[in-house]
Formats: C-alpha cells, structure tokens, sequence
C-alpha cells in the first residue's frame, strides 16, 4: 500500500497495474501472474499490452511460485506487495517504491494521475462470523443464493456478472470468519453489492447454524 501526494491510500491492484503497464511498454506479450481477489481490470492492462494475466489463490507464496514456474516477470497482489521478477520474484517493499518513483518521473506525472489512469473499478471488503465446520457449506451453498451467470471456484466463491461487477467470498484460513471482497463501476454499485451478498451469507450461516 503507499500514499499518493495527497494523502490517499492506493491499494495494490492499482500499482500493480500501472506497473505492468510500464514494463509491458517494452516488453508486450508477458504473463502476470496475481490473486483471485485482484481487480478484474488488470486484465484490461495487460491484454492492451498483448499479454494475459495467470490467476492464483490468495497468497503471495503462491503468486511468487508461479512466477518462477511460468518465467513471468511480473507479479502481485491487491493487498498491496509488488513482485518484480528482473529482480526478485517476492514481495520487496524497497523494490516496489524505486519502480513507482521511476515511472513518476519518467512520465512526468504525480501518481494521483497515473492510478487515475488505470482501468480499476472501486473497490470494498468486508466480512462476517462463520464458525470453522460451516465454512464449507457456506461455499458450497452460497451459488444456490447467487444471480451471477460465472461461478469460480478457485479460492472460495466468486461471482462475476458481465457488466464488470464481482464479490468473492473466501472463508478465513486462521479466523472463523469469511472474507467478503467486491468490485464494481462506482462506489455507490460496489457498497449495494458488498452489502447484499454480506446479507445473502450472513442468512446462510444462520441457517446453517439452526441446522445444526
């Protein structure tokens, strides 16, 4: 995560995408390789750029193998940790900050106007209690409540709708909660989708839990 010039917080989809777009100025055709929980517009990026992005689960040990396996040069995630392969195919904070300054001034422009230039959607998180033995259920259940037409199972439940809009619900590995993430047009879009499938899971467990 780093702060723009006006006290912004820019989450780490966008400076990844604006990272691959720079490095695939001079080198089209790449594979970058990130999470299922990253904005579905870094694909807008890299196929501009003639390249295709490789999905991964969440975790940036699992970004920073496939990085290796695939020869990508580029990796990330939107929790923030950019994965530049030229120098080490791993999280490097340092790295990172010496890539957006380059770009900054290569470019000549503050990194407000260079985020504001990548095709990321807003985005939201959030989460609610699932108590560990429900998880699975809840994800097996949840498509059953869903109006989405794609269904991706990789990691937890995402749901896409051809106008952009995502959520993804991923039950927490450490905690009992499940991790809500979304995607959509506008702040106003994304806050009515987080809040709607945080309903339609929250419910879920509930009645799992009367189940039970």
């Amino acid at each position: 995560i780093v702060i723009d010039e006006n006290g912004v917080a820019v989450w780490g989809d966008k400076t990844l995408s604006l990272v691959a777009d720079w490095y695939m100025e001079t080198h089209r055709g790449v594979t970058v390789v990130t999470s299922v929980s990253t904005s579905a517009g870094l694909e807008k990026t890299v196929e501009a750029r003639g390249g295709r992005v490789h999905w991964e689960k969440v975790g940036s040990v699992l970004v920073s193998r496939d990085m290796i396996e695939l020869g990508a040069p580029i990796g990330g995630e939107e929790n923030g940790g950019i994965m530049y392969g030229p120098h080490l195919p791993a999280r490097d904070g340092t790295m990172a900050m010496a890539l957006l300054l380059h770009i900054m001034a290569e470019r000549g422009k503050p990194l407000s106007e260079l985020i504001a230039e990548q095709p990321i959607g807003a985005k939201r998180k959030d989460r609610i209690s699932c108590p560990n033995e429900l998880k699975e259920e809840l994800l097996r259940r949840l498509p059953e409540v869903a109006d989405a037409p794609e269904v991706n199972t990789m990691d937890g439940v995402k749901l896409s709708w051809p106008d952009g809009r995502w959520v993804m619900v991923r039950p927490s590995g450490t905690e009992p909660i499940a991790r809500i993430y979304a995607e959509a047009e506008t702040e106003e879009k994304v806050t009515t989708l987080i809040e709607d499938y945080k309903e339609k899971a929250g419910e879920l467990v509930k009645s799992l839990q009367k189940k039970g």
